[in-house]
This record gives C-alpha cells, structure tokens and sequence, in this order.
C-alpha cells in the first residue's frame, strides 16, 4: 500500500498527516480556464486526471521514471511533490498557462498527452506532430474537425518517443464508465538538475506561443514567494475549507462552479447552499452579486438546475434563494449594514418578486395544501428503480416555508400588513400534520422511508416542530441512517434500495446509500443547534470525517462529492462546491 505525507500550509500555519492508498497524494489545482489533477505514483486513476484548460484535455500524466512520491505540499494555488530520490516538483496554474518545475533531478521527465475535447472519447483519426524550435517543443494535434496546439518552453533537452500506448483507468472503471483509453508518449524531456516548462495551448499556434511567453515573462517578474507568512484569519481546517469552495469561483462572473472535474458548471441549488459560508466570512459584496442574479432571473417558481436553461427543473432553489437572501439580510442587518448594502428599491424587488413566486408556486404546484414535484426536480434527482421523489417531499415543503418567512420580514420590517405570517402559520401546521407521525418526520406525505432530509427542514425551517419533537425526529432518522465511519447514508440502511458501495454511473446507489459529505456536515450543524451535549459525540464523528476527506482522502485540500455507506472513502466528483461550503460552516459554528 502507498503511503504518502501530506502537509498543508495556508495563512501561515501548517498541518501534517499520513495519506495511504493506492492514489494517496493525488491533488488538484484549478481556476477558470480549467484544472489539472494528477496522481502520486505511475498509474493515473481517472481520465479526468491530468491537464485540462478550456474544456481541452492536453496531458495525461508527467513521469519521473522510478521515483515513488513521498510527500505532497499542498496550498490552496501550488502543489509540491517530493520524490524518494529527493526530486521536487512543483505545479501551478496562471489564467493562461501550467508551470510545472522541477528541482534536483537528473534524468528524464516522460510526457504523456491525451489532447482531446474533455468528454470526447472518439478514438479514430487523432494525429500528432511535434517538433523543437529552441527551447520550445510545439505539438499539433489534428482530430477530424478538432486543431490543437500545445507550446511547452523551457526545454533544454528532449528525446522524442511518439509512441502510442494503452491506459486502464481504475477509478473510471469502478464507476462502470468507460476506463480503456490510448494516449500518446510524446517524447522525453531532459533535466540536468532544475528544469521550469511553461505549458499553454490554443487553436492557433502564435496565440500558443504567445501564452507560453507571456506566461514565462510574468513568473520572471513575479516569482511567488512561497514561504510568506501572514496572520491566519480562521484555524487551519477552516481556512481550507474556505479556499476549497474559493477554488470554484468564477471571479470576472460572481458565479459558482459545482465542483471539478465534471460539475464544472453552475448549478442553481448548489451555488445558493454555498452562499452562507460566504456570509459568515462577510464576503457580503459577493453574495449579493449572486443572490441579485437570481432575482433578475426570477419570473416564476421555478429555476432550471443549470441557469440559465439546461438540466432539469429544481424545484428547491427558490426556496434555498429565499433562506440565503434571508441569512445575509440577518447578517447585515445585525451589523448595522442592510440600509447601506441594500437599497429600498432593491428589498422592494427581492420582496415582490419572491411573493410573485410564491403565489405562483401554490397556484400551480400544490396539491392537498402542500407543494409536490415532478420526478428528479429535488436535490436527489438521480432515479434508479422507481425512486424518482415525485410528490409532496420534506424539504420542499421546509423550503417553501423559509421563502414564506423571508416575505413575512420583508413585510413586517416596513410596516405592511401580516397575511405572510398568517399564511406561513396556516402552512406549518399543515406540513406538520402530513409529515410528522410517531415520532418522525417523514420523507413525504406517503412515504416513511428516513433520509437525512430531515436534517435539511430543520436547517431551513426550524420552526417547524418544537424541540423535543426535533429530538426524537432527529433519533428516528440517526438510527436509520448512522454509518459506523461517521456518516449518514442518503436512505435508511434497512430499505431494499439500500446499496453499500458507490454504484457510479448506474446512479444504484447515488442516492440509495452513498454518504454526502455536505449533508454530513449540514447534520452537524442541526445536531449542535438543537442538542449539542446530546449529539456530542455525533457531531464529532461528523466533522472528523469531513476533515478526513478533505486533509487526507482523494484530492487532498478539496472535499469530494460522497463516500460509498460502507466504509470512508473519496467518491463521485473530485472537488465538490457544497461539500466545502457546508464544511466551513460547521468549523465555524
């Protein structure tokens, strides 16, 4: 078993720890042209790994022939790896270009490429040719309608190989997605000590070029200083979190990436549960900006999962649209900030069009008092046997009752009458009297079956229930759903759906078992909000899970999607936005 130190350093501290596995060490750096992602030992394990910028694959992996990995530094901008033979290396990503240097070696450094589209997996017709200008090696890539150029400088000495050779992927081939690749060792780079290639690619070959040396000039003028301290704003883990959910930003855009490597889109439901750790770093500016986005989109009850109008229909994001508007105005206003943050005119919006939704929302989607959804429109909007969640569902309805509260303020603040608040009342006791029966709330009116949504109502709509009946909802569903590692499974581990391994792509287990690192971290926060002694050790449990994945597990400095029920392990997407997100809430709860 590979067995590989990791060390964080991040604001001046610093945390080490022991990572083991057969990809323990892997890591990931990204911004908004792409990511790259690579492994600590010989054999990639996804296809997603490597180098990937503006939706183009460019390269599969670097080798440092018979030099096993022993340690890995990772900052949330730059990556270290040490080498048994006391080689470094060292990777960075600039808006245009990949740095990857490497010190101490004497050898070669083997250049796999993989040039292709990121999800086209067409195998037919693809042809590279390469040659050295110089310092430079220049690659052009022709695949039936696709031209790609990649410029790597910086090179003192090169063997040429041009060899294809084939790959089996072993974390693709669990997920049952396609895992059998060929890519192309293009040749061998030569390093007499230190070696610095800048990496940058393009459709044509001068905007190649010009990258590649623009690149280079600025990492000349501006050499990182990678040892500079300064006061840590939050403990270590904390801040970690933060960057991991930082590392999905979209700056120019205000707009949330859902993860990377294959949620690398903004998705509705999953940007606006991101927004309260952003408020409680009092990133308000930001938070508006997205939140105001949303209100300019809003001309209905409905929100697409990818806005502006692709995926499927997600029936929870107003009301996750409501209950973040509502956490940053509480936010503000405690600190004296919402009349100068927010102007009249836009409360009068965010009110209006929210109430306009609302009505809308009751006129065409309730039914017997409560709001129901179509199939896959609910967070768990992965369908396998049947289990499609359409109907009335718990959270909807929680949901629903957080965006009735935020009109209720909004009214009550400037004097307006209380039909919200009547309204909302008349609401909960409905809810009540549909979901919660014998002691536990139920995922749909229909349907006992217990999932963590339980956890998702109390953290949107804790006036609900009174306090005694959160705890023993809370017991009901911790005892259905308690993994031994410190997680919950996404469905009662009795039910017959129940599955204990990560399914993949077949979606079995998806929401049928698999554990979700930011459902885990949102329980957390519920259990200490609600009986912190109680659930002490819980709780505890919960968050050093989380900690484990994101420090240890997987792409070390980020928190990945789930964990098969079975036993902890990193699973589903890489680098999850929400899962970081939720994390950072609960270390600062």
């Amino acid at each position: 078993m590979v067995v590989v130190h990791i060390i964080h350093e991040h604001e001046g501290k610093r945390i080490e720890g022991e990572s083991a596995g057969h990809d323990a060490g892997s890591f990931l750096l990204t911004n908004a042209k792409g990511y790259c992602s690579f492994c600590p030992g010989m054999v990639v394990a996804s296809k997603f790994n490597g180098l990937v910028q503006d939706g183009w694959k460019l390269i599969d992996n670097l080798l440092l022939p018979g030099a096993e990995t022993v340690t890995v530094l990772h900052r949330p901008t730059i990556a270290k790896r040490q080498r048994q033979t006391g080689a470094t290396e060292t990777f960075r990503l600039s808006p245009d270009a990949f740095h990857y240097d490497v010190s101490r070696h004497e050898g070669e450094i083997l250049l796999d490429l993989d040039m292709r589209p990121i999800g086209d997996e067409t195998t037919d017709g693809r042809y590279y040719y390469q040659h050295l200008e110089q310092d430079t090696l220049i690659v052009r890539y022709v695949q039936q309608k696709h031209e790609r150029y990649l410029v790597i400088k910086g090179i003192a000495g090169y063997r040429e190989i041009s060899e294809w050779q084939e790959r089996q992927y072993p974390y693709d081939a669990r997920r049952g997605d396609s895992s059998r690749f060929w890519v192309w060792r293009a040749g061998a780079v030569t390093v007499h000590g230190d070696a610095h290639l800048v990496i940058a690619q393009a459709p044509v070959l001068e905007q190649a070029l010009d990258r590649a040396r623009q690149a280079r000039m600025q990492v000349l003028l501006e050499e990182p200083d990678l040892h500079t301290e300064k006061e840590a704003s939050s403990p270590l883990e904390a801040a970690l979190a933060l960057a991991a959910l930082d590392s999905q930003l979209l700056k120019d855009d205000a707009r949330f990436l859902a993860g990377t490597p294959w949620f690398r889109q903004t998705w509705s439901r999953d940007e606006l549960i991101c927004l309260r750790a952003l408020i409680i770093a009092e990133r308000f500016t930001l938070v508006k900006r997205v939140l105001l986005r949303y209100y300019a989109g809003l001309h209905g009850p409905m929100f697409w999962a990818m806005p502006p109008d692709k995926g499927q229909l997600a029936v929870d994001a107003l009301g996750w649209l409501a209950k973040r508007t509502h956490d940053l105005f509480l936010a503000l206003q405690e600190r004296d900030l919402l009349d100068t943050t927010f102007s009249n005119l836009e409360l009068r919006l965010v009110r209006d069009r929210m109430a306009a939704a609302l009505e809308c929302l009751f006129a065409e989607h309730a039914k017997d008092g409560l709001i129901v959804n179509g199939p896959s429109e609910t967070w768990m909007d992965a369908v396998y046997d049947g289990d499609d969640r359409a109907g009335a569902r718990i959270e909807i309805q929680a949901l629903t009752l957080a965006a009735i509260r935020l009109v209720t303020w909004l009214d009550e603040r400037s004097g307006q009458g209380a039909s919200w608040r009547q309204r909302g009342d008349e609401y909960a006791v409905r809810v009540r009297e549909a979901f919660f029966k014998d002691g536990k709330l139920w995922d749909s009116a229909e349907d006992a079956t217990q999932r963590p949504n339980v956890f998702l109502a109390f953290y949107v709509a804790p006036e609900l229930l009174a306090h005694e009946e959160w705890v023993t909802a809370f017991d009901a569903a911790l005892s259905a759903l308690w993994l031994d590692w410190g997680g919950l499974s996404s469905i009662d581990v009795k039910h017959p759906l129940f599955q204990q391994w990560y399914s993949g792509k077949d979606d079995r287990s998806y929401h049928r078992g698999d554990s979700w690192y930011w459902v885990n971290a949102l329980a957390g926060i519920c259990l200490s909000r609600v009986d912190s002694e109680r659930w002490h050790v819980t709780i505890d449990r919960l968050r050093d899970a989380c900690l484990a994945d994101l420090l240890w597990q997987g792409a070390v400095g980020h928190c990945s999607e789930l964990s098969s029920a079975a036993e902890q392990e990193w699973g589903g997407c890489f680098a999850q936005a929400w899962s970081a997100a939720m994390l950072y809430e609960l270390l600062k709860e």
